[in-house]
């Protein structure tokens, strides 16, 4: 059972979204704007904090970056749930603390099982350094080095890379890296997964370290 934070100005939806979190095992408050929920976040961890898009008080990002300054929210995860939100603010969102985003219309179905896969994620302080010798990637600062040389990456490959480190040792599908690196975007399928692991380990290459991005075939790619 995860300890779970639900924002949402309308009272009915968040009792709705609390319920279909309580129903799946977890336990749910809720908050109807951002000051209510850095009030509960001044003397309780949450597992994971799901936010509607706009709040009354201010956005998803704003509320996210206050999370992250907070002791009890530093590891938290944080999902997004929107009416419609545009790519652009997709990409915003991931790189300002939020670990997925989906549509309000999402069947509670969905809702439980994109929280429970967030939850199965690895609580990394936002603005940790990740590392995995000789690679090490600063999410906040959009730096990755190899053995303390710079290297540059694509947006693309930098998410790509960062989610692998996350999940280092772990075999992850084509499938998850879609939904969790690209979203699940229009246009983009499994074989845009496969073009950027490529320039990936041809990054990593010319730096004498491909071999820490693994191949598992029939299943996916493993990082470490």
């Amino acid at each position: 059972m995860a300890r779970l934070l639900v924002v949402d100005s309308s009272t009915a939806e968040c009792a709705s979204i609390s319920g279909y979190l309580r129903a799946a095992g977890h336990e749910a408050i809720c908050a109807t704007d951002s000051a209510a929920a850095m009030t509960l976040l001044r003397d309780t961890h949450f597992d994971a904090v799901i936010t509607e898009w706009h709040l009354v008080d201010g956005s998803a990002l704003e509320l996210a970056a206050r999370i992250r300054q907070n002791p009890h929210g530093s590891c938290s995860r944080i999902l997004v749930a929107g009416r419609q939100i545009k790519a652009e603010d997709i990409a915003s969102a991931l790189g300002s603390g939020i670990d997925d985003c989906l549509a309000k219309s999402a069947p509670p179905e969905e809702l439980v099982a994109r929280v429970n896969a967030v939850l199965r994620r690895p609580a990394i302080p936002w603005g940790a350094l990740l590392e995995v010798d000789p690679v090490a990637l600063d999410v906040v600062s959009h730096k990755v080095t190899v053995r303390g040389r710079e290297v540059e990456l694509a947006p693309a490959e930098f998410r790509l890379l960062a989610y692998l480190m996350e999940n280092r040792g772990r075999v992850l599908t084509r499938k998850e890296l879609l939904a969790k690196v690209w979203q699940q975007r229009k246009g983009i399928g499994e074989r845009t997964v496969d073009v950027h692991v490529r320039r990936l380990r041809a990054v990593m290459e010319r730096h004498g370290c491909e071999t820490l991005l693994q191949t598992v075939r029939g299943f996916g790619y493993r990082f470490g």
